[in-house]
């Protein structure tokens, strides 16, 4: 399975990557590549318009704000596709707006509804328009037409400030499980014949916002959640950072993270983290483009080389990595967890031992390493989450996981 987001920049990292020792994108064959980013984005890109100017309000979260029927994405005869604002909370429990997508089947909902995936979407940028509901193919969007496929209904959150709301809260458990939760009620409001029941499934950043979904289902129930799918899930800074600090290429996601603690921490600033390669093309990452801009404009420089020495120990990276961390207490459902084996921007090791983190916490985990890399592994493993699904849905009883 090719997810939307790969189709629309493998090109692009391909040449990135292979740029003779650049990093900044700022010879010629980084140009081009910055060039084809740069088309890619707006070629797929939808007009954002008032549709997403909305205020928060202190309504009950999941409330909807306003909701239409959206023919614009690139989904399959068969499908139906709808578009949404909607109440949440960020990570501190402020109101905030959210945008997400709601895609069902055409036709008439099995008796209870249909059953309901709560997509959570990996790394996509931070600026407003990196929202998927702008973008033609929805980003994952292979991935959310798989599901509807075979029945079920996919919600598809953008998370707040993206799209909707200001401010994007990036790998930040709280705020984005918030999104994904909250956007499963509303969607009942928006759309007509969705079931209780429901499943989180995410990749990367949303691979960790499906975990913190389960983690926080037991204080505050949403509906009837049956499980969550943790693809590359985004794992502790202090853990990936050291995991991937020597990785070419995988210092496309850095800008971002002193983005979200400048958002987040008054008084700090991304160059307290970020060395001068770093903060080179830093407002063109935050504002001007997405991921693929990203991936293009640092090339194969690593994180050694954005990253100063010692950036971990700074107060706001201290508060964030433990405002983070997500495996410390029981979930209230099962997880199916996986990572790959070639995976530069989760490191395998760090998920096996977050992995571990959760299930001496007594939660049914089901964890596999599959062979590929970041994206590759939304392919290999589709087979077997698949049927951890459908076997949810079914009713049959989760094993006890391979905890060890």
């Amino acid at each position: 399975m090719r997810t939307g987001r790969r189709a629309w920049f493998a090109a692009i990292a391909v040449a990135a990557f292979t740029m003779a020792g650049a990093c900044d994108g700022s010879d010629g064959e980084g140009q081009d590549a910055v060039g084809e980013a740069e088309a890619a984005e707006a070629a797929n890109a939808l007009p954002r318009g008032d549709f997403y100017a909305a205020e928060p309000t202190p309504d009950q979260p999941g409330t909807v704000v306003r909701s239409e029927s959206f023919a614009d994405w690139s989904l399959e005869d068969g499908m139906r596709g709808t578009r949404m604002i909607y109440d949440s909370r960020s990570a501190r429990g402020e109101p905030v707006v959210t945008s997400a997508a709601v895609v069902t089947p055409d036709g008439e909902p099995p008796r209870g509804g249909w059953p309901v995936i709560a997509w959570a979407h990996g790394t996509s940028g931070v600026a407003p328009q990196c929202a998927p509901t702008l973008m033609k193919d929805l980003y994952y969007g292979e991935v959310i037409k798989e599901y509807v496929k075979r029945g079920y209904a996919v919600v598809a959150t953008d998370y707040s400030g993206l799209g909707a709301g200001k401010g994007h809260e990036y790998i930040t458990m709280q705020a984005n499980a918030n999104d994904v939760r909250y956007s499963v009620a509303a969607a009942r409001q928006a759309v007509d014949g969705l079931a209780e029941r429901w499943i989180a499934v995410g990749h990367s950043q949303g691979g960790q916002a499906a975990w913190g979904a389960a983690r926080q289902q037991a204080a505050e129930p949403v509906g009837e959640l049956l499980g969550a799918v943790a693809l590359a899930p985004a794992t502790s800074l202090d853990r990936s950072g050291a995991a991937i600090r020597n990785a070419a290429g995988s210092a496309a996601y850095l800008p971002y993270i002193g983005y979200t603690l400048a958002e987040q921490y008054p008084g700090f600033k991304p160059e307290d983290i970020l060395t001068e390669a770093g903060m080179r093309h830093y407002d063109r990452y935050v504002k001007e483009g997405c991921l693929p801009l990203a991936v293009a404009l640092t090339g194969d420089a690593t994180p050694a080389q954005f990253l100063k020495p010692g950036w971990l120990g700074n107060p706001s990276v201290r508060e964030f990595i433990e405002r983070n961390r997500y495996a410390n207490e029981k979930t209230a459902v099962p997880l199916f967890v996986a990572s790959g084996a070639k995976d530069v921007s989760v490191a395998p090791a760090t998920v096996a031992e977050t992995v571990a983190e959760q299930c001496a916490h007594e939660t049914a985990v089901e964890y596999t390493e599959y062979p590929g890399t970041h994206d590759e592994l939304i392919g290999e493993s589709s087979a077997d989450v698949m049927r951890w699904i459908a076997d949810r849905f079914a009713g049959v009883r989760p094993p006890p996981g391979n905890c060890g």
